[in-house]
Parts: C-alpha cells; sequence; structure tokens
C-alpha cells in the first residue's frame, strides 16, 4: 500500500504493531493471499474511529472498501458510530457517502493552504450523531499541547526562529499531530494590551482543541514543579500553570521553545510524567515515528566509527559547542540545525562518531532533479589526531552518497563550511560558484562534449570553470567519470586485507575491528608493491582493483597519481603517513635487502562499483578482446576492455 501513502499518510510502525496487538486491523487479500485492502480503527466504548482504509489501485470500485466497512459493523458491541476525517480533495471523499456515511462538519487544515477536511459519520444505532458530533476526540497519532509561545509564533512573521513554530502546522503533519493548548494560554491572551490582538487570538485558538485537566491534581503538581523552576513572575507562574494542566490531562507532551523549560526537561518529567519537547525535537519525534523500518547506523569502520542521525532524544544534550566556527554563536548555530531539521524536502543530519564521541556532522538535502547538497558540513574541535580527516571524509562520502542515489551534482553551501574545510575542496575537484561549491560526479562513459553538456544542464553557472580544464583534469573533476584520455588502464590485484585498511570500506563496516581510521578515510593514499613492473606501471591512469583471495571480484576504482621507485627508507620516509605498510612491511617485502628498490603507487578519487564484477565476467570481457586471462599481477589492459568493465561495474541506472 506504499503507493498510497500521500493520501492515506503515513503511520508509525510502533502504532501499527500496537493496532495488531488490539486486534484493530481488517483485511482483504485474494486467493492467493495478496492483501489488496485494509482498515484500521481504534475501538472505544460508544464509537469506532477509522484511521485508515486504503484498496489497491486496481482492485477499486469492486466492493472491498464496503466489505471491511461492514465487516467492522458486525463487530459492533456497545458501539453506536463510526467517524472519521478525510480530506476533501481526496478521491476517497466521494466515497464516504456511498458506504452510508453523512457529512456532519467541515474545517480546514492547520496548513498555509488550509485544506478542507469533512468529518463523516456513520450511526450504528439511533440518536447519538450529536453526542458524538460535539464531543471533543483525538483523530491523531500522537497528542501534544503547545506553550503560549508557540501559538504566537504561528501568527507571527517567517523568521528563522519562527519557523520551527511554523513547521508544527503544515500539511505534512496534519495525519500525525493534534496540538492542543490549556486553559491558560486564555490568560496569556488577555494580557495583550491590544483589543483587536486580543480578539484575533481568541479567534485564533478555535484552530486548535482545548486540552481538558483534572483540577484535583493540578495544586498538587504545582507545589512540585515549584521547587524547580521559578515562580516569582507572572510569566513563570504562568509556565507552570501550562505544564501542570498538562501533566493532569491524557496528553504527555508538552512543546515549548522557552530555554529555560527545556534545560529542566529530564527532571519535569521525572517529577510530573511529562515530556518537554522544543518544536525541532518533536518534529524529529514524528519524522521518526514515521519511518516504516528503525534506523541503524551506517557503520563505517568496525564497531567504532559510524554515522548516526541525529535523534530527538539526544537534541537537547548534543554537544553543538564543539562545532562552532571561529566568531560564531552557539544560538545563531542551533537557529541553523533548526532551520535545516524543519524543512518540509528531504534531508537527514547525520553525526561520525569514533566510539561514542561525536566527530564531525553534517546535513543533506536531497533533490532527485539537481542533486544533492550539503548544507551543514562541520568538524569538532579539538576531537582526536584523526580529526584533519574528518572533514575530507565527510564530504566524500557524501559524494559516494550521490553517487549511489544516481545524483550527479553534489553542492555545498558555502556559509555552512568552516575555514579549515575549504582548503581541502579544490583537491577533491569542487569549483566555487556564488554561494555554492560545486562538484559533479557522473558514473558513466561521456565524451568531454557530454560532460560539458551536462553540466550546463545541472548548473549553468558553472560551465566557465569547466570548459577550460584539461581532458585528464575534467575527468578527475567528474570522477568517477570515464572519458577518452591519453593515460594508462591497470587492473591491480590487491589481498583483501590490505584493501580493508586502504579504501574497502563496505567490507571494513562488517569487521568487527573494522580499518585503520588514520588510512581508511583518506582521499588521497599509496599501495606498495615489489619493483617488478614498473615499467608497465605509468602515470597518469586508471586502476581497478582486484580483490584476490576469496572475494575474486573487482570492486572499487581510482586514479594513479604517482609510481615512485626507490630504496625502502626513503619510500618509508616519504610516504609514512600514507599506506598500510610499517616499516618491519617493507623490511620484509624486499627481504631484508633494504638497498633492493620497491614501487609505491600513489592514488586517489577512490569509489566503490555500484555493481562488484565477479572473476567469470572479468575473464569473459577478456576472452572477448583477446587480453589472457592473468589477474594475479599488476596489468596494463586495453582502453576498451577497461570501458567495457567500467559499464559491468556502473551499469546503466533509470
Amino acid at each position: 500500500m506504499l503507493p498510497n501513502t500521500r493520501t492515506v499518510g503515513f503511520l508509525p510502525r510502533e502504532v501499527l504493531k500496537e493496532y495488531l496487538n488490539k486486534d484493530c486491523v481488517l483485511g482483504v487479500s485474494t486467493q492467493d493471499d495478496t492483501l489488496i485492502g485494509y482498515l484500521l480503527y481504534g475501538a472505544y466504548l460508544d464509537r469506532f474511529r477509522v484511521t485508515q482504509l486504503c484498496v489497491s489501485e486496481g482492485f477499486r470500485n469492486k466492493g472491498v472498501a464496503r466489505k471491511l466497512i461492514e465487516t467492522l459493523k458486525k463487530s459492533t458491541t456497545t458501539q453506536k458510530v463510526i467517524v472519521l476525517n478525510c480530506r476533501n480533495d481526496f478521491p476517497a471523499h466521494s466515497m464516504w457517502p456511498k458506504l452510508g456515511f453523512v457529512s456532519v462538519d467541515e474545517h480546514r487544515g492547520r496548513s498555509k493552504e488550509g485544506h478542507l477536511l469533512t468529518r463523516w459519520l456513520l450511526t450504528l444505532a439511533p440518536d447519538d450523531q450529536l453526542a458524538l458530533f460535539r464531543a471533543n476526540v483525538s483523530d491523531t497519532v500522537l497528542d501534544a499541547v503547545i506553550d503560549a509561545q508557540i501559538f504566537f509564533d504561528f501568527y507571527k512573521p517567517d523568521i528563522d526562529v519562527t519557523q520551527p513554530s511554523k513547521a508544527l502546522i503544515s500539511d505534512s503533519f496534519v495525519d500525525s499531530l493534534n496540538l492542543w493548548f490549556t486553559d491558560e494560554l486564555l490568560n496569556e491572551i488577555g494580557r495583550n494590551q491590544s483589543d483587536d490582538e486580543r480578539r484575533a487570538d481568541r479567534e485564533r485558538t478555535g484552530q486548535f482543541s482545548q486540552v481538558q485537566h483534572n483540577p484535583r491534581t493540578v495544586e498538587a503538581l504545582s507545589e512540585t514543579l515549584k521547587q524547580i523552576l521559578p515562580s516569582g513572575t507572572e510569566s513563570q507562574l504562568s509556565d507552570i500553570n501550562h505544564l501542570v494542566k498538562t501533566a493532569a490531562s491524557d496528553v504527555d507532551i508538552f512543546v515549548t521553545r522557552d530555554q529555560g523549560l527545556l534545560k529542566k526537561a529530564v527532571e519535569i518529567a521525572d517529577l510530573v510524567n511529562l515530556e518537554v519537547l522544543s518544536p525541532t525535537a518533536l518534529i524529529l519525534r514524528l519524522n521518526e515515528l514515521s519511518e516504516e523500518q528503525p534506523y541503524e547506523p551506517n557503520r563505517v569502520s568496525g564497531l567504532g566509527l559510524r554515522w548516526q542521525r541525529l535523534s530527538s532524544d539526544e537534541l537537547s544534550t548534543f554537544p553543538f559547542d564543539r562545532f562552532l566556527d571561529r566568531g560564531e554563536s552557539l544560538r545563531s548555530f542551533r537557529g541553523a540545525i533548526d532551520s535545516f531539521l524543519v524543512d518540509s524536502r528531504p534531508h537527514e543530519l547525520d553525526v561520525l562518531r569514533s566510539e561514542e564521541d561525536p566527530v564531525a556532522l553534517r546535513g543533506l538535502r536531497y533533490d532527485l532533479e539537481r542533486g544533492l547538497t550539503i548544507s551543514l558540513c562541520r568538524v569538532a574541535k579539538k576531537t582526536s589526531s584523526d580529526s584533519a580527516l574528518f572533514g575530507r571524509f565527510l564530504i566524500a562520502d557524501a559524494i559516494c552518497k550521490a553517487m549511489y542515489k544516481n545524483l550527479n551534482m553534489v553542492k555545498i553551501e558555502a556559509a555552512s563550511l568552516t575555514t579549515g574545510l575549504v582548503k581541502g575542496l579544490w583537491e577533491m575537484g569542487f569549483t566555487r560558484c556564488g554561494d555554492y561549491f560545486i562538484r559533479f560526479s557522473f558514473a558513466r562513459y561521456l565524451d568531454r562534449k557530454d560532460v560539458l553538456s551536462e553540466i550546463a544542464e545541472l548548473a549553468p553557472e558553472a560551465v566557465d570553470n569547466y570548459q577550460s580544464m584539461t581532458p585528464l583534469k575534467l575527468e578527475r573533476s567528474c570522477s568517477p567519470l570515464l572519458s577518452p584520455v591519453d593515460q594508462g588502464y591497470f587492473l591491480m590485484p590487491i589481498r583483501p586485507g590490505y584493501a580493508l585498511n586502504l579504501f574497502d570500506m563496505q567490507q571494513s563496516s562488517h569487521d568487527l575491528f573494522g580499518g585503520t581510521p588514520g588510512l581508511l578515510l583518506r582521499w588521497s593514499n599509496v599501495y606498495y608493491r615489489k619493483a617488478t613492473y614498473y615499467k608497465m606501471l605509468e602515470a597518469p591512469g586508471r586502476i581497478l582493483w582486484y580483490l584476490s583471495g576469496d572475494r575474486k571480484e573487482v570492486a572499487y576504482i581510482s586514479h594513479l597519481d604517482k609510481v615512485v621507485i626507490d630504496t625502502p627508507k626513503d619510500l618509508f620516509r616519504r610516504f609514512r603517513k600514507y599506506g598500510t605498510f610499517e616499516w618491519e612491511d617493507l623490511y620484509k617485502m624486499c627481504r631484508g635487502d633494504i638497498s633492493k628498490k620497491l614501487m609505491a603507487l600513489q592514488f586517489s578519487h577512490t569509489f566503490p562499483l555500484r555493481r562488484p564484477i565477479p572473476l567469470a565476467e572479468v575473464w569473459k570481457a577478456f576472452d572477448e578482446d583477446g587480453v589472457g586471462r592473468s589477474v594475479q599481477s599488476p596489468r596494463s589492459i586495453p582502453c576498451s576492455t577497461y570501458r567495457k568493465l567500467f559499464q559491468l561495474g556502473y551499469p546503466e541506472q533509470s
């Protein structure tokens, strides 16, 4: 039923399990057990409330919805009516009267567009329609009480500080969030000196529901909160009244942007069992609940290095101050974080953690037509000896993400970068275009004319930066692009253990200990070999990495930057910060003869193939081109064969 999510709305997995546990799910299936329709409902003493009714497109107008409703009617015990809300512009709007429902109310949604919603009612027993119509019942998944400041934000101009609050009333949450207020809001409205503004605000409260609380418990809860919250002013007492009236109701979430209350959120929860959230944290919670599958961290290396999405639970305690740029205030940075998180466009805010220590922060936005935009890009200050690598890695990893999603452009908002991160962008193929750094990433074979044409279509303002580039620089700046360039093409065998440390993040993420971060995260690296094949290996060139041993597949691609032949001592001194080998390894490689020369291959722009190529397919390509089957040693291969393998590794995507 996923194609229908736009109209029926999203339902958190946990909530669906709750419906199943309560036997509040009905389904219709074909003879081969294919689900073609379902109904989720809430059962109460006096009513049923329909949460979702969905029928597969190919089985509509065949009586499936009627069968579901009739089955629900037959399960009636004390229930007198069935109620539901449906947007007037949805196709199902015309279906409900055919099933016996009548429209008993109509109101605007809370979004700026103000879509009309109709409340439909099906009477199961006489004389109860009016009573239910007047009932104040939550028809949504998550209920939250807003404080006065959030309420006032809804009607203020669109500025950064009000944006998170305004996001709560967008249509994207109309099926998942119900906003309430306590009667304390009316007192706060009454304090406004403007007659017109008081009148307007009172009318606006009609767009929300007033929560009912138990007055007998309010006084005791108030005394409890006064132990931890200031109560010397009218405003402070009002804050406490909002909180205790919410705690004395059936709603257990209170939304505020009052930093004093948010800092006391844990203590408030312990004392009165009320969760205090910022608007941004509530939106994160809604997004987490809407995911069809529980989010899993994305491991980079072993168990210690991983990307993990910033969650609603840690938003108030996350050490954002570690990521401030020079002269930047924490308040302005938090404002940028909030603006990013409440954006309705597809996005994700990820934290790179080394062990449990957050070392990098990255905000990504996705546009299937324009590409991937990095809107937040920060490395923590004074984290570890590897911190200098994290900046380039988080950008290189974003380029790989774009490539996997078949997005050909990566843009970085210049304002999101700290000074230290800008330096490495030129080496990675980025160019400056106005307020952005832009890079293209084509996982295809394209000639120069086609590359420039693609760039002109994606970002016309960037074309001039690329037209003057040499063929080799253009290819590298758009890697993993393959284009007609006069260079060498090589197949390079490597043991999986060495690859795990140098570039094989796929294997490193599954290994218990993973690779060495100081090597694995580098954009440029070095691989040592005996100097046997130095006459054949020349830079510049392109490398296809063949993982030997149990893997037996071509899985990665790189640019060959340098081939250096020298004694072990000189190579170790020159490339000590690169490679997997220690001095003892080089000593063994030359069999103790330190006058014997070795070879260092410096490479960069390494990308995983979308589809690793099994050895059998490599041999088939070799046979077709009359190339010998040997893959045990480094070898040069024709450009045509390299192109064939490249296209096997990066198959065309629609």
